[in-house]
């Protein structure tokens, strides 16, 4: 089966391949490219009643419910993955269709996660920016005042050769460019101010995120899941799904990841958390932590909990059987 992640370009669900290890880890391989979020830091008299994540291979869903004794307003971020944008089965780029232009994604990011929000049911507009990173530092303005786009339509041939001898010098010079291949990353962010009025308030953040495939696993020599693996360690699995994985060792494994950005001081912890995941299909399986997830149907598994501030990555190992 040929490599695959899940990810939304201008608005579309995408199949696209993926190779590369992700920025996550688990001891060697990739858990996925993580989104973190959402940040926000509750004043003294507000507290986050409910919390529940929801988690399939090729969706996260986010609910909060809120409660605020006076009236507030609270500033929420979301950061998408940092993801390659040229030359890379994990690149992303323009959909040709003009809303976002390699010039403007700063301004205007690109929501390659099809992020959105909703608050009390109601659809959130959301704004944010965009940015150029190369091994950890910002160029996005180098680029720009040089009037290199960011992104550009991955069907159509790389601009960066058109562009002037000099200013394709520079890129050389800094290393931007590599064998003629952008050798930044692009990365958005999301970022609304949220009114509270007093009682509960429902905000629910869905996005789809970026699995990473597990290629050249040797079915019978598999150290990652053998008692004391990086794997095992990661995604808390047991020796019930070991065994059956041995039994049938034709899956195809993916992993995906979401990183928390916990809400500073104690009014960030939330009342109830809820942990529900998804593995597609009954004949799948799907590995994560806490171990005391309880199986609730033929594909789901929960876990609950009181009083507690999600503030560790959370990432899934899904077991996709033949033909699923």
């Amino acid at each position: 089966m040929p490599h695959v992640r899940w990810i939304a370009v201008g608005g579309a669900i995408a199949l696209a391949a993926v190779a590369a290890p992700a920025g996550a880890q688990d001891g060697g391989r990739g858990v996925g490219y993580a989104a973190e979020g959402p940040a926000f830091d509750l004043p003294a008299d507000m507290r986050v009643e409910r919390q529940e994540m929801y988690v399939a291979l090729d969706s996260i869903r986010l609910v909060y419910v809120f409660h605020a004794s006076t009236r507030r307003t609270v500033h929420f971020r979301f950061v998408l993955p940092a993801m390659p944008v040229d030359a890379s089965p994990d690149a992303i780029g323009l959909d040709g269709q003009g809303e976002v232009t390699g010039l403007a994604a700063d301004r205007r990011p690109l929501n390659y996660l099809d992020l959105s929000v909703r608050v009390n049911g109601a659809p959130l507009a959301l704004s944010g920016r965009g940015r150029a990173l190369h091994r950890g530092r910002d160029v996005t303005r180098q680029l720009l005042d040089a009037a290199v786009p960011l992104l550009y339509h991955l069907d159509e041939e790389a601009p960066w050769r058109r562009l002037p001898v000099r200013t394709q010098a520079m890129l050389d010079a800094d290393g931007l460019l590599v064998l003629d291949t952008a050798d930044w990353s692009y990365q958005a962010d999301f970022e609304w101010d949220q009114r509270f009025e007093p009682g509960d308030t429902r905000v629910e953040i869905r996005y789809v995120p970026v699995a990473d495939y597990w290629s050249d696993i040797n079915s019978a020599e598999f150290p990652e899941i053998a008692p004391g693996g990086p794997a095992t360690r990661t995604y808390c699995i047991d020796d019930a799904l070991r065994r059956a994985y041995f039994r049938h060792p034709a899956y195809d494994l993916f992993t995906i990841a979401h990183g928390w950005a916990a809400p500073a001081g104690r009014h960030g912890r939330a009342a109830h958390y809820r942990l529900v995941v998804d593995k597609g299909a009954a004949a799948n399986m799907v590995a994560f932590c806490p171990a005391a997830a309880r199986k609730t149907s033929a594909t789901t598994f929960e876990w609950s909990a009181a009083d507690v501030t999600p503030d560790r990555p959370f990432g899934a190992l899904f077991f996709i059987a033949p033909d699923q």
